[in-house]
């Protein structure tokens, strides 16, 4: 057995070796010890990378999957709100709004700085996914096509088909001035502001081709040739 072997076997031994009244993990025999929880940042760099991580890790647990299934399988949320077509036709997501996932991990960090609460990457994610299941964010399902056209600048969304508490975060949680605004304004769109409709089979642009026209026009072509 190596010297490295017998370093990992004496940590796994150990039963001494968390010190929770300190959230420090230290190893045995060693100098080397990691803080489990902490309070503050170094940088706004060091923040925004947290805040990236934590968002990575909710949507890739196992908990977050189960939410989608809660929200398709329980509250019956399987078809996309505007396009009516079900899960079961074409590939739907969840989509975040108008409140991101993202500003909804920065808000609850913000929160356990500003009450100078300990904490770990794990205690956010957890408190996250609470939130997803006391259907205190918002939230709406659309075609998988639609969710990228959005997300590319080529589609608003009502605020009426908009599920989930979505002022919950804005009321109970502190937002920067700039990314509020921004969230605002998207509160502001609603069902009559929008000039087109995303109705099954009637897209906009799909009547704009005649197919009947054309090939009449292709058939004149070929007997006047």
């Amino acid at each position: 057995m190596n010297d490295k072997e017998r370093n990992l076997n004496s940590l796994m031994d150990s039963q001494n070796s968390l010190t929770n009244d300190d959230n420090v993990f230290n190893l045995p025999q060693s100098d080397f010890n990691l803080s489990l929880r902490i309070k503050s940042f170094h940088s706004t760099k060091d923040f925004e990378l947290f805040v990236k991580n934590v968002e990575k890790l909710v949507r890739i647990s196992n908990e977050y999957k189960l939410w989608t299934q809660y929200v398709t399988e329980h509250l019956k949320q399987f078809q996309c709100a505007l396009t009516k077509e079900s899960i079961n036709e074409c590939p739907v997501d969840i989509h975040h709004h108008p409140v991101t996932l993202y500003t909804i991990v920065k808000a609850v960090i913000t929160k356990f700085l500003s009450e100078e609460r300990e904490f770990s990457t794990f205690d956010i994610a957890t408190k996250v996914i609470e939130l997803h299941f006391q259907n205190k964010v918002g939230y709406i399902v659309l075609l998988s096509s639609l969710h990228s056209k959005y997300h590319e600048g080529f589609l608003n969304l009502p605020i009426e088909l908009i599920n989930g508490d979505y002022k919950y975060i804005l009321q109970n949680y502190t937002i920067e001035e700039n990314e509020y605004d921004r969230i605002c304004s998207m509160c502001n769109v609603h069902i009559e502001d929008l000039k087109q409709s995303w109705h099954r089979d009637d897209y906009p642009g799909i009547n704009e081709y005649k197919p009947k026209e054309i090939s009449v026009s292709l058939e004149e072509k070929r007997l006047t040739a």
